[in-house]
């Protein structure tokens, strides 16, 4: 890889210079030809005949094509030349720009890479000891050292690519000059790649790193990304990739596998940038369509007619779409033409898997995360996870019938048969909640145990497409802002609580419902949706003010909305997100009332209004809690408390949804977000180990008690950050912690269904 001082200090003027004088060529080699045309040719012609004539006219039309053809090739060479010195300036420029980032903020580059933040903060006990400034500081440092890869990375294929293209001889043999030199580093990337691709599965173990190498530098170019696919093809793209992995399955520990999963991860998210139809270039919708046509194509992935495992296109192609921000153009249409497929033959892909061979091995999905890839739909769903347009265009939008082939059906209906008479699918939530679906246990292991876990990945890809669907964020994304909520997603997450709220079954985690892997997800969508939860709580209260449309929730405040909330929060890790939304929700709209109070009277009513939706959530979510730890044995006290530790990004997250002056700037988030995560470990986290149902309801009591606590310590941040008396502080929160008590009690109730 190019080194940091080498491009840093690299003088790239004599390129420049190069690029410069091979430009001024043409014009010469042009006069050149003119003035042997004139004086030669031309004043030859005419005045001499004969067989010698013919013979010398011929020599002297090639010496003037000659002329031509080196004024074609100095040309080319000149853009060849003037792209490299463009790319080799650009980089050097980001480096030279990350690189006095880093020493403007404290950070020191050596000359391998390494960086070392020499903050002089660190030697501060009190800086030192905080989590906030740790982890804004970390933030930054990997930051840094990921940016200052990546140009090191784009610096040495740019690099690479050059090279290969000066020391190309396209005539072979030919001693006349090469009009066919390339004008881009681009298009050596392109050929370079491509020609690696179409050897498939004898491409050696050098030449795959190569690929990844091109690839990975590329993957944000489009330019290179259109080309690359657009010659590669939608069939040799994916006959590629299939035989890829059925080879790498041989040596599942081998250098060859390893280099396949880093092909599956470039080749998404190359894809990614391929298909979007905002940038310039990209593929053309006949690229997407055709890609299409393969989905429901077997692919030959070994001349052994024993071989267990002919993938069908989408099976491969899963594989790729976990990797990669899609745009809803590409993926949606896909998306939809699966299911058409799957509702014509629900059994289609677990009667094209492997499942019950010799070969355990056999996947479709190198990366190992989320099954084998035998099932598309996980990996397209996991595609929509990560692209949220697609995501809520895909869920939100009118089911629309595909035929085979990929093409729309427009006069056609999407109905499924699950063993009970077909029925219409009527939207695509619909579709995937139908208690009747199957998942298919998505791994070639013979193992029972192994198959009923792999029956999870499909659930848990469609708690992570809904998070996004519902969010406008992909769903592993924690660090990016707040999506303001459109229309179409209130609408979907208003969906998602009614579906579940009556049928929580579906969710059930003591009974293993269908669709309980998703509840960590469906707890994110409920913190997401914390401000329109307590607004329904409140009775649609214009207290709680929704970010962006509301969802509508208090339709459901009737029994579904806590029975949901019931079901989610048996999750440890949907009880921490759950649990620190409803602590910053209720900090900051108390915050808000008390805003600009300083001196004046104090709301107390009000504010003993604002905290008895929190306080309801709180009484469902312990009650929940102690069933899940004494009553159905799924979690433990650990797991919960550990939960509520990885939940607190959602209180930054949801306090920069509302509208009180709580301060959040970027990483480095301000004190009364510190002291709402420290106020939900405080007094949510605790450790009853294995005690008897009786002390389990005790301990509900005392939770009653800390939950209070809890909403009281919310009260006195926003009094604090509001400018009020210690006085006032005080009596406002006896106030909250009778009212919480009471609300606490009934929050419990309605977790019992009483």
């Amino acid at each position: 890889m190019v080194s940091i001082p080498y491009l840093d200090k690299a003088d790239l003027g004599p390129l420049a210079d190069a690029a410069a004088s091979w430009g001024a060529l043409p014009a010469k080699y042009e006069a050149l030809q003119r003035e042997f045309e004139q004086r030669v040719i031309n004043h030859l012609k005419g005045h001499w005949e004969g067989d010698a004539a013919t013979a010398a006219f011929a020599t002297m039309e090639s010496a003037r094509t000659e002329y031509a053809n080196a004024a074609t090739e100095a040309g080319r060479i000149a853009k060849l030349l003037g792209d490299a010195h463009t790319e080799f300036a650009a980089f050097q420029k980001q480096l030279q720009a990350l690189l006095d980032e880093a020493r403007a903020d404290s950070f020191h580059v050596s000359e391998d890479g390494a960086i070392k933040d020499v903050d002089s903060r660190w030697d501060s006990p009190t800086a030192s000891a905080s989590p906030g400034f740790a982890t804004e500081r970390k933030g930054k440092l990997d930051s840094l050292s990921s940016r200052l890869t990546r140009v090191l990375e784009l610096a040495t294929a740019a690099d690479e690519a050059a090279s290969a293209a000066l020391e190309r001889d396209a005539n072979g043999d030919s001693r006349s000059f090469n009009t066919s030199v390339y004008t881009s580093l681009d298009a050596v990337e392109i050929d370079q790649a491509t020609a690696i691709a179409a050897k498939g599965d004898r491409a050696t173990d050098a030449e795959l790193d190569q690929l990844n190498r091109i690839l990975h530098a590329n993957s944000e170019d489009s330019d290179f990304t259109t080309g690359f696919y657009d010659k590669l093809g939608p069939h040799k793209t994916l006959d590629f990739y299939a035989n890829l992995t059925a080879q790498a399955d041989e040596e599942p520990d081998s250098r060859r596998f390893k280099e396949v999963q880093e092909l599956q991860k470039n080749l998404g998210h190359s894809l990614a940038t391929a298909t979007d139809p905002d940038k310039q270039p990209h593929l053309s919708d006949a690229w997407n369509a055709e890609l299409r046509a393969q989905g429901a194509q077997k692919f030959t992935v070994s001349d052994n007619p024993g071989y267990p495992y002919q993938p069908y296109g989408y099976q491969v192609l899963g594989g790729i779409l976990r990797y990669g921000e899609y745009d809803s153009h590409f993926l949606t249409p896909i998306a939809r033409h699966a299911v058409s497929l799957e509702a014509e033959n629900p059994d289609i892909w677990i009667e094209n898997s492997p499942r019950g061979s010799l070969n355990e091995d056999i996947t479709s999905n190198p990366s190992g995360r989320g099954g084998d890839g035998f099932d598309p739909m996980t990996g397209i769903l996991e595609g929509l996870g990560h692209s949220p347009d697609a995501a809520e265009d895909f869920f939100t939008g009118d089911v629309i019938a595909y035929h085979r082939d990929g093409t729309v059906d427009p006069g056609g209906d999407v109905r499924v048969d699950h063993g009970d008479g077909r029925k219409d699918v009527d939207s695509y939530l619909d579709y995937f909640t139908d208690p009747d679906r199957d998942w298919v246990p998505d791994t070639a292991s013979r193992d029972l145990e192994e198959s009923a876990k792999a029956t999870r990945y499909g659930p848990d890809a469609l708690g992570h497409a809904l998070e996004a669907a519902v969010s406008g964020r992909a769903y592993d994304d924690l660090d990016g802002p707040p999506v303001k909520h459109s229309e179409g997603q209130a609408e979907l997450m208003h969906d998602v609580v009614d579906r579940f709220g009556n049928d929580p079954g579906l969710i059930s985690l003591k009974d293993g419902g269908a669709l309980s892997p998703m509840t960590d997800s469906l707890g994110n969508m409920t913190a997401e949706y914390m401000w329109d939860v307590q607004k329904a709580m409140a009775g649609d209260s214009d207290n709680f003010t929704t970010y962006g449309k509301d969802a509508g929730l208090q339709d459901l405040n009737d029994g579904p909305l806590s029975t949901f909330i019931g079901a989610v929060s048996k999750d440890p890790d949907a009880y921490g997100a759950i649990g620190n939304a409803q602590q910053a929700v209720t900090t900051q709209v108390v915050t808000g009332a008390l805003d600009g109070r300083t001196g004046g009277e104090v709301p107390t009513d009000k504010v003993k209004d604002l905290v008895a939706p929190g306080a309801l959530i709180s009484g469902i979510m312990e009650e929940s809690r102690s069933q899940a730890v004494y009553d159905d044995r799924i979690a433990s006290d650990e797991e919960f408390n550990k939960g509520l530790e990885t939940g607190d990004k959602w209180v930054g997250r949801v306090v920069g949804m509302g509208t009180s002056k709580i301060p959040v700037a970027g990483d480095a988030v301000g004190w009364v977000v510190e002291d709402i995560q420290a106020a939900v470990v405080e007094h949510y986290t605790r450790d009853s180990g294995d005690e008897a149902g009786d002390e389990a309801r005790h301990e509900l009591e005392s939770k009653r008690e800390t939950g209070a606590q809890a909403i009281k310590d919310a009260t006195a941040t926003a009094g604090r950050e509001a400018g009020l008396t210690e006085g006032q502080i005080t009596d406002l929160g006896d106030a909250v912690y009778h009212q919480a008590n009471l609300d606490y009690g009934d929050g419990r109730n309605r977790a019992r269904g009483l």
